[in-house]
């Protein structure tokens, strides 16, 4: 080949590899980008149709795909795996329904960077509950107890099976024989048996009690009470059968007696004896004995006030208490002091030694008091009873003239609150009943006889509104009401009565336009709140009420509003109210701080 055609050659070939490489390099390059969009990452959706609520949620609970939903999905194997096992997954989350037939349908498809899973559930019929049978056996088969916690089981043939009231069935079975003494309680067979081919499913539950055990010794650790004092706050005696209620009960009362610090209250059950009796013991730390409190408030009834309060724990081994408090308040000061004994159950009794002197000084009202007394209380869950007898000595001013009387005074009071809350109630109630009197020939000046009930209910009728009921009826029975003192008379007006109105501001008046009390009360008052923010509330109210001596006397009438904002010792209320007659003020603020029942 002549140099020419080399050169041409040379020529030639280096044109094709150029071409090559301009073919060969867009072509990898479109390779790579593809690559790169096969790899960036991509979400998970997990749609699920056909049911909703507390099935729903199980759903999500077992569906193992479910955890991805929403996150970045694992790989192309992995999520085929999950989708083929959906089918089981979901029919275990229907079974605890009783929904063991259902048919689904399902699909997985790539969508624009997502993966999408899809499955709707058609629910069929629920299976039907056939056989339960449920037997008690040994020691306890014949003990009326089971007879009646059988008939009350939330099962019956033919309902639809929900898993959960099959536990709940078995738990309380088992729980009430260990509360009431069957300690070994076990059963010897409890299954939910499904047939799908007669599709029912039926219950075997038996239960095998044990023996029955009772109470023991009860063993006390020494401490600064005696021994019998503690026993009395023990309601059940050795040979009982035991009931862990009243284990229960017995702590609880025993921690709510602010003797002690810490109670605990076990049963010995490695300690019992042979004929089945355990021993109960109880421990506990004391409390500190003597504490203090110091208050400073302020109402628009008292102005500022102040409060001092000493109170012992126990003054002696037998469990005696000591208080002594100072109250002492722009136009009211008091100092008291009361020594109480425990009675017989002394988690609910008690008596009471007091006495109580007290200055009121008013626009309304003047008067000094000293009295004594005696009483008896007794504290349940939801009400309280005083019986009581009170020896007062009376100092007053009305129409100019200071008068003295002297008064024995028997009285019984009984109340009742419940409420959801104390402190925050949606839902209560309080209710109150005094009936007090004296008779001129046992150290009184006069014969008197009054009633007086009180009550107030709370209710929620809307998601954030609450209704307010309150109401005060009394009512005074004498031959000479002219003799009775001004702190057993009735009168009207201020923070808790009608608003709109001056601290007893409402009553009879003598001749010199001061407000001398009145033989009978009533007072009514209907208020609305909405609570517009989390501890805060708006209100709307109209009060009326009267003290008067005359039936035909008219009510007085207030109106306002008022914001309520809840703390943790209760709602401080602020209110503008409007006294609509004499001597209501046009414009008038209520400031009070407290729960409301």
């Amino acid at each position: 080949m002549s140099r020419n055609g080399k050169r041409i050659l040379q020529a030639l070939s280096v044109t094709l590899f150029a071409m090559t490489l301009n073919v060969i390099t867009p072509a990898s390059a479109q390779t790579a980008r593809t690559d790169t969009e096969q790899t960036a990452p991509m979400q998970m959706v997990v749609n699920i149709e056909g049911v909703d609520g507390e099935i729903l949620t199980n759903v999500h609970q077992l569906l193992s795909i479910y955890q991805y939903h929403q996150q970045q999905a694992p790989g192309v194997s992995r999520i085929r795996f999950l989708h083929r096992r959906a089918e089981r997954e979901i029919g275990s989350a229907l079974a605890p329904f009783g929904y063991y037939q259902f048919d689904l349908t399902s699909s997985l498809q790539e969508q624009e960077q997502q993966w999408v899973a899809q499955y709707q559930i058609t629910l069929n019929q629920r299976i039907p509950v056939g056989n339960i049978d449920v037997r008690i056996l040994g020691p306890g088969a014949n003990d009326p107890l089971f007879n009646n916690l059988i008939q009350q089981l939330p099962l019956s043939t033919g309902t639809p099976l929900r898993h959960q009231d099959y536990e709940d069935a078995k738990n309380q079975i088992r729980r009430i024989a260990s509360e009431h003494g069957y300690y070994q309680a076990r059963y010897d067979t409890n299954e939910l048996r499904v047939n799908l081919d007669d599709y029912q499913a039926h219950i075997v539950l038996h239960l095998q009690t044990g023996e029955r055990y009772r109470y023991g010794r009860v063993q006390i650790s020494e401490g600064h009470l005696d021994e019998d004092v503690m026993q009395r706050f023990v309601a059940f005696r050795e040979g009982d059968f035991i009931d862990s209620t009243e284990l229960l009960e017995l702590q609880l009362g025993l921690s709510d007696s602010d003797y002690f610090s810490r109670v605990e209250v076990q049963p010995l059950w490695n300690e019992a004896t042979e004929q089945n009796r355990v021993p109960v013991r109880i421990d506990y730390e004391p409390n500190k004995r003597t504490y203090y409190q110091f208050g400073l408030g302020y109402g628009t009834d008292t102005g500022p006030r102040a409060s001092f309060e000493q109170n012992r724990r126990w003054v002696n081994s037998r469990g005696h208490r000591l208080n002594g408090q100072i109250q002492a308040s722009e136009n009211r000061s008091s100092v008291g002091a009361g020594y109480i004994i425990p009675g017989e159950k002394p988690q609910t009794d008690q008596y009471v030694i007091r006495t109580l002197w007290t200055d009121e000084n008013t626009d309304n009202a003047e008067f000094e008091r000293l009295s004594f007394g005696l009483s008896w209380q007794r504290q349940l869950d939801r009400s309280q009873r005083i019986f009581a007898i009170d020896w007062q000595d009376e100092r007053d001013s009305l129409d100019g003239i200071i008068r003295k009387t002297q008064y024995l005074i028997p009285s019984a009071q009984w109340t009742r609150t419940h409420t959801d809350n104390r402190l925050d109630v949606d839902e209560g109630f309080r209710t109150s009943l005094t009936l007090r009197g004296a008779t001129e020939a046992i150290l009184s000046d006069s014969d008197f006889l009054q009633l007086l009930v009180s009550a107030k209910w709370v209710t929620t009728f809307h998601e954030h509104t609450r209704l307010l009921l309150r109401s005060e009826l009394g009512t005074s029975a004498t031959s000479d009401f002219d003799q009775v003192p001004t702190s057993l008379r009735f009168y009207a007006g201020g923070d808790r009565s009608v608003r709109g109105y001056a601290y007893r501001a409402i009553g009879p008046r003598n001749d010199l336009n001061e407000v001398e009390g009145g033989r009978h009360l009533v007072v009514a008052s209907a208020e609305i709140d909405y609570e517009f923010r989390p501890k805060w509330r708006l209100a709307a109210f109209i009060d009326a009420g009267n003290a008067f001596n005359d039936i035909s006397d008219s009510m007085k009438v207030g109106v306002g509003f008022g914001v309520r904002w809840q703390t943790p010792i209760g709602p401080i209320r602020f209110d503008l109210a409007s006294g609509l007659d004499d001597p209501g003020d046009s414009l008038r603020l209520h400031l009070v701080i407290g729960p409301d029942l």
